[in-house]
């Protein structure tokens, strides 16, 4: 009986999975890319200004989140809703210092997005309608 059962349950996968090629998922466009910030609190940031880099983040089907807060690495946790929810959560990460990061403001705000939309080149966390943190996928 068993046998049967996960039979019918890969079935299922296997049918669910085959639905148009035009409507993606937002699971798929959130963890196709690595994300890399835009701007933060409506201010663009600037590569050239942040000479460790800009902060990146990638979202994986486990529900994990990880990337480079501009200086340390860093990961956590992370879950969606149907209704654009998101919460990030048990961040982590190294605590090498580097001076003129954005890294501690970028920390800030991760900490507080409980919204998100996707779309194919943008990725926008926000707390409510105030958008904080907006990311283009990394070239």
């Amino acid at each position: 009986m068993k046998k049967i059962i996960a039979i019918f349950s890969i079935t299922a996968i296997a049918l669910t999975g085959c639905r148009s090629a035009k409507a993606t998922q937002p699971m798929d466009l959130l963890t196709a890319n690595v994300w890399e910030l835009s701007s933060i609190n409506g201010k663009a940031v600037d590569a050239a200004s942040n000479r460790n880099g800009l902060p990146t983040a990638s979202f994986n089907t486990e529900l994990k989140i990880s990337g480079n807060g501009g200086c340390n690495t860093y990961s956590g946790s992370y879950n969606l809703n149907e209704d654009g929810g998101i919460n990030i959560s048990q961040i982590m990460s190294t605590k090498m210092f580097c001076e003129g990061s954005i890294e501690n403001e970028y920390f800030k705000e991760l900490g507080k997005v409980n919204m998100a939309k996707i779309y194919k080149n943008k990725l926008t966390l926000m707390e409510g309608v105030e958008e904080r943190l907006v990311f283009v996928p990394k070239k």
